[in-house]
């Protein structure tokens, strides 16, 4: 399988993820606007994904390559339709007329490839490296010109207007970009797969390719500066699958050039292309439970290194999930590396394990006064004859409501003053969302 081949059908399936992602994760206000931006990244797949196989079609299919003609023009329609429907549709009646006009033009012209498919071409020519289409430079030919080169103008008049109105700095550079991106894959779409299709077929490619990257670099500031109204779980699960398919695809990239450098083949077998795709793909879906199991290790090692990225990741996973105050103490102890850690809030204790301290002692430490300096009621020094240290819980408002007992380590080691202040940090992470949480 050649290189191109792989690369257009990959970022094809990457882009209509996109899409899916966009489309799953739309809330009402924005719906249509994300099923207009589907369809088009479905287009763009139809159109790489017959250009990918047309280009390396055998002669013994040569049955199949009218078909892969069609499926080319069609989805260049549909997604140039498409993202005029993305720019125009809200744009009131106006906008709705015009989407309806270009897309019942653009069917017409596939219609009519369908049925006279010599007034576009006349014959392929199959080779060992790519196939030819002969086209014929008839008026249907000048027509499919001006179709795509109209359409383009619209819709990118359209975004204009858009990019104009939105104040957001970030929306309006995301929607720049994209703008760009769209103009430069149509004149590559233009020059390529009109054009120079019959002289240089074997670059017919870049017009997809160029329209699918836009399509997913837009899909970045869709997500990030929320152009598009998104909510709900399935856009965060869509999304991980996105980063796993770009990080499938990078690393097929890379085995592609060295299993052809190492080996001098023209290009490895489709099997083994396959093969290494799936053990990528399940090795990145295993990362989240071998972190799991990374961080279960070292907590049983002998150190005082805490993982504070994992123990944040985790705390603020617990936030958006049911708040167990048990559970959380449970997981700071074990993280910390201490033999007992809990949370005194109202007179009650949510602890790491069964309170080893007395009523009175939780009265005492209940009417320690609030630090000044730093978030510390006792002296956080392993030196001293107290089985805990207190530390004050407070909120995002400044005020304390509550407090943080910690206990001893348990690897052998005095805690430090680095130690602590990585406690310090991990409490007041808790503190922000406990004090948060309006069940308490």
């Amino acid at each position: 399988m050649k290189l191109i081949t792989v690369l257009l059908i990959a970022v094809a399936a990457l882009a209509v993820l996109t899409g899916l992602s966009i489309l799953c994760g739309a809330t009402k206000q924005s719906r249509t606007s994300a099923l207009w931006f589907f369809i088009g990244t479905l287009g763009a797949a139809v159109w790489s994904v017959a250009i990918a196989v047309f280009l390396t079609l055998p002669s013994s299919s040569a049955d199949s390559a009218p078909a892969l003609v069609i499926a080319v023009i069609s989805g260049i329609t549909l997604t140039d339709v498409a993202l005029l429907g993305y720019t125009s549709w809200s744009s009131g009646r106006n906008g709705k007329i015009i989407v309806g006009a270009f897309a019942i033009l653009g069917a017409a012209l596939c219609v009519l490839l369908a049925e006279q498919p010599e007034l576009f071409y006349s014959h392929f020519t199959f080779g060992q490296d790519y196939n030819t289409i002969h086209t014929t430079r008839t008026w249907y030919f000048y027509a499919l010109i001006a179709f795509f080169t109209a359409i383009s103008l619209v819709y990118s008049g359209f975004l204009s207007k858009t990019i104009k109105r939105i104040k957001n700095h970030g929306a309006k550079n995301g929607l720049k970009i994209f703008q760009a991106g769209l103009s430069v894959g149509g004149i590559l779409a233009l020059i390529f797969d009109l054009l120079l299709l019959t002289s240089q077929p074997q670059l017919a490619w870049i017009g997809p390719m160029a329209v699918s990257i836009s399509i997913i670099t837009f899909y970045y500031s869709v997500v990030k500066y929320r152009i598009l109204a998104l909510s709900g779980k399935w856009l965060e699960v869509l999304s991980y699958i996105i980063l796993i398919a770009a990080g499938v695809i990078v690393y097929t990239l890379v085995f592609y050039a060295i299993f052809t450098s190492l080996f001098r083949v023209a290009s490895p077998s489709v099997e083994i292309l396959l093969l290494n795709f799936i053990m990528v793909a399940i090795l990145l879906c295993l990362m989240p439970a071998l972190r799991e199991i990374s961080s279960m290790l070292k907590t049983l090692f002998p150190t005082r290194y805490i993982d504070i990225g994992y123990t944040t990741h985790k705390i603020l996973t617990i936030k958006r999930e049911h708040l167990d105050l048990k559970e959380l103490a449970g997981f700071l102890a074990t993280q910390m590396k201490i033999d007992y850690f809990a949370f005194l809030i109202n007179g009650k204790v949510y602890g790491s394990k069964a309170t080893f301290l007395t009523s009175e002692e939780l009265v005492k430490i209940g009417k320690l006064k609030h630090p000044t300096k730093n978030i510390w009621q006792t002296q956080p020094d392993e030196s001293t004859d107290n089985s805990v240290r207190v530390a004050a819980l407070i909120d995002s408002k400044g005020e304390v409501f509550g407090q943080a007992l910690v206990g001893r380590s348990i690897t052998g080691h005095a805690l430090e003053h680095r130690d602590f202040i990585q406690i310090e940090m991990l409490i007041n992470l808790s503190a922000s969302v406990i004090g948060g949480n309006k069940g308490l």
